[in-house]
């Protein structure tokens, strides 16, 4: 069992080097795979543009979050001879956290011979998606408008923030994206990795 985990662990570590090699290959920061099949010292370009190209790759995800609530209006009191108004559904769906790339100073990447240094933005949340499908009605008094509807499925995406945080997401995200990093850059031969992320507002 803890060598089918090892295996898993590396086939998902090898994975995350390919899809992070390529594009910041194109952006000259590494070298093109062909010059590391030819064998011979990979140089990197070092020039003030790569920091800007690498903004261009815009966010890298690190961790998910998938989260499921109830949540209840309560009963919403109406004019008289109104019909008071409640409405309980579920909603199902996740909040996303990594990096946004496009936050990176002129400094963030310095490298010296076998050294390198990556100084990224603080994690954040990224996104939160539940999709329609992710709501599901319970409870549905009174005529419920479509601005109350939306203004509820709002609130329930706040919820799914709070909650995220709350479970230490930032935190998280931020140790995964460091070690994710540190790997990929210890793959490419790099002897000293240093990743520094601020800590999450």
């Amino acid at each position: 069992m803890k060598r089918l985990a090892a295996l898993l662990t590396a086939a998902a570590l090898l994975a995350a080097a390919l899809l992070l090699y390529n594009p910041l290959a194109k952006i000259g920061l590494l070298p093109p795979l062909k010059a590391l099949l030819r064998g011979g010292a990979a140089e990197i370009a070092e020039t003030p543009v790569i920091v800007q190209q690498v903004k261009n790759i815009a966010q890298m995800f690190t961790q998910t979050f998938y989260d499921e609530i109830v949540y209840d209006t309560g009963v919403m009191r109406t004019p008289v001879f109104s019909q008071n108004k409640r409405l309980i559904f579920i909603a199902k769906g996740e909040v996303i956290a990594g990096f946004d790339l496009s936050e990176l100073g002129e400094s963030a990447i310095m490298r010296r011979g076998r050294s390198i240094v990556v100084k990224l933005p603080p994690a954040r949340v990224l996104d939160v998606v539940i999709n329609p499908s992710g709501f599901e009605t319970f409870i549905e008094e009174g005529e419920i408008s479509f601005e109350e509807s939306k203004r509820f499925h709002e609130d329930a995406r706040r919820i799914f923030d709070e909650n995220a945080r709350r479970k230490g997401i930032l935190r998280n995200s931020a140790e995964q994206g460091r070690q994710m990093l540190e790997k990929f850059f210890r793959l490419l031969g790099f002897e000293t990795v240093d990743i520094i992320i601020p800590a999450s507002r």
